[in-house]
């Protein structure tokens, strides 16, 4: 049987265990086969939470709703050219009249629909189909705009769930095809997680496996090469990593520069170590632009200051005046 050699982070908690490895049977056990078996999996983690967006239907009901509405629309139009004609004529029989009237007062034209006068009556249904139609296709625009708006699920936990279900084949009829082939493109997450930089990224994808907590007790919703790990560890060696390379280049930058004597080569160091910081900031975390440009602008200023302190201009002078 094949592995899935793919992490689920779980968020930690006093009343959570912690990546537990589990072998595919005991879920057998535990969960019946079919649907509750996959939502029990869905359910065991918030980063599981991953459904199918169906935007090809979305965008067809939508279409569909518009072409209804229009069709409406069109019988509306008719109605007010018939009344536009009447009223223009001004026959003897003061039909005109009673046109203006319905179009100017609301009253007037609903009590002639209510006591079943028949052109009133058609015209009544058709504006409260238009109505109902306006509501339903409002919402689902609404609804569709928050859909949209929803992340994609991680590559690592869309993986995890896609594997699992192509590996344990929990449904049958069309729902088997439910993650297979070209929907994999159409999942969306009910929650991503907050900090997503790219060092955070690198260790739960890659180095996930590490941080599991190898103990006794199983999890039956695992199966063979799948693990829990705990958010709370990332966080925490992402954290200390994040603050022993700020510290490193800031104290290996003013160590090196202490040391060295010639202009060029002061400059060559700032240039260096300003390159290293921003590199650093742009790749290992999920900062804005201006949050980098901000931060190396403070970093070299502070390389500057202290490269002004070591009289750099009098050391020059000096070494050049030597016989």
């Amino acid at each position: 049987m094949s592995r899935l050699s793919v992490p689920f982070t779980r968020a930690s908690g006093p009343s959570q265990k912690s990546d537990i490895e589990q072998p595919s049977d005991a879920a057998a056990k535990q969960y019946l086969e079919g649907f509750p078996a996959l939502s029990a999996l869905l359910a065991s983690d918030p980063d599981l939470q991953v459904y199918r967006r169906f935007n090809r239907l979305a965008s067809r009901n939508l279409l569909y709703l518009q072409a209804d509405i229009l069709d409406l629309e069109t019988r509306l139009k008719e109605y007010d050219t018939e009344d536009l004609e009447v009223s223009n004529s001004k026959d003897e029989g003061g039909e005109w009249m009673e046109v203006k009237l319905n179009a100017r007062c609301w009253e007037v034209f609903r009590e002639k629909a209510e006591r079943g006068e028949e052109k009133e009556q058609q015209r009544m249904r058709l504006i409260r189909d238009i109505r109902e139609r306006m509501a339903e296709y409002q919402d689902a625009l609404i609804r569709q705009s928050a859909i949209l708006n929803l992340e994609k699920p991680n590559p690592r936990v869309r993986d995890a769930v896609t594997g699992w279900f192509d590996l344990n084949k929990p449904l049958v009829g069309h729902s088997k095809n439910m993650f297979n082939g070209k929907a994999k493109a159409d999942i969306v997450a009910l929650r991503t997680s907050p900090d997503q930089d790219r060092l955070t990224m690198f260790l739960q994808n890659n180095l996930g496996y590490l941080f599991r907590n190898r103990q006794s007790n199983k999890d039956p919703l695992d199966s063979d090469g799948m693990y829990y790990f705990p958010e709370s560890t990332i966080k925490h060696i992402v954290s200390f990593l994040s603050v022993l390379l700020a510290a490193a280049l800031l104290v290996g930058a003013i160590t090196s520069l202490y040391f060295v004597k010639k202009a060029s080569s002061m400059i060559g160091l700032l240039a260096a170590f300003t390159t290293m910081f921003a590199g650093s900031v742009g790749l290992l975390t999920n900062a804005r632009k201006v949050d980098i440009y901000a931060a190396t602008a403070a970093y070299a200023a502070v390389l500057v200051v202290f490269v002004g302190n070591l009289g750099i201009g009098t050391s020059s002078s000096s070494s050049g005046s030597t016989p």
